[in-house]
Parts: structure tokens; C-alpha cells; sequence
């Protein structure tokens, strides 16, 4: 309940701030329950009461969609073990940005990013580094005037300049020796380490292990999510594509969700399917296996899809 009350409220800030929103409440289970996007910024965001309660498996996989979509995860939160999250205050979980409703708000809404970050020992801040050695020459103080003003050694200094994070108290010492700010904001949309990406052995069986593999033959990279409401991000000549494969009682459902959540993306959609269903879902091509067959590379793929969406009149 906590849960849905966050969500509400993470979902009321963005539309406040312009973005185009869906929310994946109904879905289960799911390493992401928001999906928003504003002009060139899309966000996928997990929401949770205790983001104690953050799995590693639905952190990576969670890292893995931001990076396929071109999109900043971030998770919401508000408390952790036995406290809660301070505001303007980011943390970190599995490598992924942890705000609390009330930051995130700030900087969505207000515009105004975080400048503190908490890590073992207490809450750190990044430095204009350059800004310190600019500002420390133009008023002729040298790096051991600098060290006994501030407390630390010669040496420490020196790092401040290269670009180490330190304290808050120590940060708000050095903008009172140099009379000028030196704190940098966190750039939470950045936060998460660009890593490669490799295609991994999804775990199908039976009609849906033979659509993946028909995918790889036709030369469509896959990239299994096990999950989100999309089975597979398929990459084929260069396009990204929001996959099915699941021959589920609810695919018209499913397919809806993933509708949804393409149009938010304004990403192509497509579910590969058995037998033939009656759901009409607006952004999804279906696709039948048969038909699937006779494509014989990734560019034909995404030229049916075309043609698909073309003649349906839903492009």
C-alpha cells in the first residue's frame, strides 16, 4: 500500500514536470514500474517503500534496459534499514541512484539536482576542481596556505584540485577560503557506469526458444528481460524493438502494457505469436512465427513490421 502511494505521487510530479507517463503497477514481476519521457529524457524508475528490499538481479537487469532504451533508471524510495532518505541527498543501491520522493521532485519539477551523496562514513559531495585551482591563484594563496586554512596537508589540497570528493564540512570550508561555490550537483541522469552489453542465453523453452532462435538466425540481436512486460529487446538494423515471445492465456493484456510503454519510448513494439489472436493493440505488431520464418535477415524483419504497422493504420 505504502508502495502504490509513492508511485502515485512519483507519477503526479512527472506529468506536473511535462512528461508522458505510464506505470507498470499491474504487472508483476518487474525491475522497472515506471516509464516517462520528456524530449530527449526518458526515465525508468523503480519505486519502493524500503529500497532495502532492492534485489541485485532486478538492479542489473533494471541497468540493462536503461542502457538498451537510452534511459536513466533511478529508484524512489524513502526508507532505508531503519531511517529514511534525506532530501537532496542521493544513495546508492546495486549502482543505481536512490532518491526520496522529495528530491526527486526538486529536480523534476524545481530543477534542482542533488549536490550530496551518501557513502560509508557519511555524506560526500563532488568538486569543481578546476574552479578551486582557479579561484585559490587568482587570490595568491599557495597549496600550504590553502592545506593550514582548511586543516588537511599540502598534499590533500593538491588532490582537491585533481578532482577527489570530500566531505560536506570540508567543502563548505574551502567556499569560505575562497568566497566563492565550489560544490558540484550530482548528475543523477548520468549516474549509472556506461558498461557494454553482451547478448545472454534466455531462458525459453519449447514454441518460444524457436522463436528466439529464428530471431538470431534472420541475424536480430536479442537481449532477454525476464522482468518487464516485454520478453526480449531486439536490436536489428539499428532499431530497437520491444519483443514478445511468451505464448501467454493474456497476451491481449501483455501486449497492451507493452503498447504503452512503446509509444512512451516511441520505440516499435512487436509480439511473435503461435497462433493468431484477436487483440488489436495500438504501436504492437503481431507477428506470426509462420511468417517469421520467411524473413531472411534483420533488415526484412523491421521492413515487416513497417508494412505491418502500415496497413493496420497504426503508423
Amino acid at each position: 500500500m505504502q508502495q502504490l502511494a509513492i508511485v502515485d505521487a512519483v507519477v503526479k510530479i512527472l506529468k506536473k514536470a511535462g512528461f508522458v507517463v505510464t506505470d507498470l503497477v499491474e504487472t508483476k514481476p518487474r525491475c522497472f514500474d515506471i516509464v516517462a519521457r520528456k524530449g530527449d529524457t526518458v526515465l525508468l524508475l523503480k519505486v519502493l517503500y524500503n529500497i532495502d528490499s532492492l534485489k541485485p538481479e532486478m538492479a542489473e537487469e533494471m541497468k540493462i534496459v536503461a542502457k538498451l532504451l537510452k534511459a536513466s533508471p533511478i529508484v524512489v524510495g524513502e526508507k532505508f534499514k531503519f531511517d529514511y532518505l534525506e532530501r537532496g541527498v542521493v544513495y546508492n543501491r546495486h549502482g543505481l541512484p536512490v532518491i526520496n520522493t522529495a528530491t526527486f521532485y526538486d529536480f523534476v519539477v524545481e530543477g534542482i539536482a542533488p549536490m550530496v551523496y551518501s557513502a560509508p562514513g557519511g555524506y560526500y559531495v563532488k568538486l569543481d576542481n578546476e574552479k578551486i585551482k582557479e579561484m585559490r591563484e587568482k587570490l595568491g594563496i599557495s597549496l600550504g596556505e590553502m592545506a593550514k586554512l582548511l586543516g588537511v596537508s599540502r598534499r590533500t589540497v593538491k588532490k582537491y584540485e585533481e578532482g577527489i570528493d570530500t566531505t560536506v564540512e570540508t567543502a563548505l570550508k574551502i567556499e569560505e577560503v575562497l568566497g566563492t561555490y565550489v560544490i558540484k550537483a550530482i548528475d543523477i541522469l548520468n549516474f549509472v557506469k556506461d558498461e557494454d552489453i553482451e547478448e545472454k542465453e534466455p531462458s525459453f523453452s519449447g514454441e518460444e526458444a524457436e522463436i528466439i532462435e529464428q530471431l538470431r538466425v534472420i541475424g536480430v540481436k536479442v537481449y532477454p528481460i525476464k522482468h518487464a512486460p516485454f520478453d526480449v529487446v531486439s536490436k536489428a538494423d539499428d532499431e530497437k524493438i520491444l519483443t514478445g515471445v511468451k505464448q501467454v492465456r493474456e497476451i491481449d493484456k501483455r501486449a497492451s502494457i507493452l503498447g504503452r510503454i512503446s509509444e512512451v519510448l516511441s520505440t516499435k513494439a512487436a509480439y511473435i505469436v503461435e497462433r493468431k489472436v484477436k487483440a488489436d493493440v495500438n504501436s504492437v505488431v503481431f507477428v506470426m512465427k509462420e511468417e517469421l520464418e520467411c524473413v531472411s535477415s534483420a533488415k526484412d524483419f523491421v521492413s515487416l513490421l513497417h508494412e505491418k504497422l502500415s496497413s493496420a493504420g497504426k503508423n
